[in-house]
């Protein structure tokens, strides 16, 4: 019988993982990861791994959670080390606890390693500390997505205190409802951080008032966090991670060798959203189907060939193109 590894892939910056979490994602033999971990993490997998994708989309689930859990359990119960890579920490809102209690039921062996979940990543990320002396002695972690009939004291919550609403866009109307039904000030302050950590971060500020009014206009899609609380004050304008040189660009990495995992975060150590491509027979193409899903859910508008063939054949491309066209 072999061994699952609930692994913390951090949330967006591929650098968040744990050293803990990088040394056991290199041993893995399979790995079965979901669509918020960062795909160039698979670079460091061996050549023999085995990739599974279980992404989860709103409202369309490549693999629902039972099938998910039997997936497990098919793994698990063969001699091989399963690493089942999460964005965040797998122990908030990442139904570790459901997949534990599967393994469990087969006594399979299992270890969790934590990883850095989006509030704090996304707050820090954003220039906004989630405690503060002056406005925060606490912290909660809540998702949107609430049981029927569940209540969250929101009043109690924000009084000198921080709360972070994990996938809140969706619901952000009835939650602004909830708020402000409870008593929360209008004005209190509320941001609102899309994709956070990568280099396509955006980060929106607004109160309790208007940040229904703010998502609509600057048309903020989930991943997003919601931050509430007096903290959001401390933010003010660009903070250090957008004001990286590379900040903002999406950087499509192209090579007919492995790409090396240190070269790729050259490039997001300076703020850019990175991703890597090897091309050509001998790629490796246990990433085919990895590239295909990536690429359909993000685009890339800067290409950075890092082989000087490739970079030859492709400006003989387009000075071709320029002769015929221009």
């Amino acid at each position: 019988m072999g061994k699952v590894y609930f692994v913390g892939a951090g949330s967006g910056d591929p650098e968040l993982l744990t050293l803990k979490g990088k040394r056991v994602l290199e041993s893995a033999d399979v790995i079965i990861y979901d669509r918020l971990v960062h795909p160039v993490l698979l670079y460091l997998a061996k050549e023999s791994a085995h990739f599974i994708y279980s992404g989860k989309y709103p409202k369309n689930h490549v693999l629902k959670q039972k099938n998910i859990n039997q997936l497990l359990l098919e793994e698990g119960l063969k001699e091989q080390n399963v690493v089942r890579l999460k964005g965040g920490d797998p122990g908030i809102f990442g139904r570790v606890g459901e997949e534990i209690a599967t393994l469990q039921s087969e006594g399979i062996s299992y270890e969790i390693v934590p990883g850095v979940t989006a509030a704090s990543a996304a707050s820090s990320y954003s220039g906004i500390p989630l405690t503060h002396r002056e406005y925060s002695s606490k912290v909660t972690l809540a998702t949107a997505h609430r049981q029927a009939g569940e209540t969250i004291d929101f009043k109690g919550l924000t009084e000198n205190g921080t709360m972070c609403l994990y996938m809140g866009v969706e619901r952000v109307e009835s939650t602004q409802k909830k708020l402000l039904e409870q008593g929360v000030s209008s004005q209190l302050p509320a941001a609102i951080v899309e994709w956070g950590s990568l280099g396509r971060q955006r980060t929106v500020t607004a109160t309790i008032q208007t940040m229904v009014e703010v998502i609509e206009k600057h048309q903020i899609q989930n991943p997003s966090l919601i931050i509430l609380g007096n903290v959001v004050s401390c933010r003010n304008g660009a903070d250090w991670f957008e004001q990286l040189p590379l900040f903002g660009h999406r950087i499509l990495l192209i090579d007919t060798e492995k790409i090396d995992f240190e070269t790729i975060i050259s490039y997001t150590q300076q703020g850019a959203d990175v991703y890597a491509i090897q091309v050509g027979e001998n790629r490796d193409q246990r990433f085919d189907e990895v590239h295909q899903q990536y690429l359909r859910d993000h685009y890339f508008d800067e290409v950075v060939y890092l082989n000087e063939e490739l970079r030859t054949m492709y400006k003989k491309q387009w000075d071709v193109f320029n002769k015929r066209f221009v």
